[in-house]
């Protein structure tokens, strides 16, 4: 079973990815986590994955259910050296300027419309809950004019 090779290559860059985060020991994934970050279609992540088991890549074992599995990435990482300090600076670099484009693009004033959004309904719930109080005070007090009709008669 042969894959397109631009889908071989994204999943192979996925596992590398995945294995050098857990230190090239067994991990677990749910598939649709897989989907997702692929963008595979869930029957292409399936030959995929099978591909990848047949070709030597990957080691696919059962997860906790059928939704997860357990692998092993298999091949040499490319990155066996450790990263030159001027690469972690530059990583360093790009996450910082990735914070400041999200902070830019308006995460603050989001949170600041969704925060007002709530307050709104607050406000909202705490008419209707003092509403509902003062009927049930009505509904009372009328009861107890009819209680005392009742005890005069």
């Amino acid at each position: 079973m042969r894959l397109k090779e631009k889908t071989h290559r994204k999943f192979v860059e996925f596992f590398e990815k995945i294995s050098c985060m857990y230190q090239g020991k067994d991990f677990e994934l749910a598939y649709s986590d897989i989907q997702r970050e692929t963008g595979a279609a869930s029957v292409t992540l399936k030959r995929a994955i099978q591909a990848l088991a047949e070709d030597g890549v990957i080691e696919v074992n059962p997860g906790r259910n059928s939704r997860y599995a357990r692998f092993r990435y298999l091949l040499p990482s490319q990155n066996t050296e450790e990263k030159s300090s001027e690469a972690v600076s530059n990583e360093a670099r790009n996450l910082e300027d990735d914070a400041k484009k999200l902070q830019s693009e308006g995460i603050y004033e989001s949170v600041n419309e969704d925060l007002s959004e709530l307050t709104q309904l607050v406000d909202h719930l705490r008419r209707r809950v003092r509403n509902q109080e003062m009927a049930i005070a009505l509904l009372q007090d009328r009861l107890a004019e009819i209680e005392d009709k009742t005890r005069k008669r």
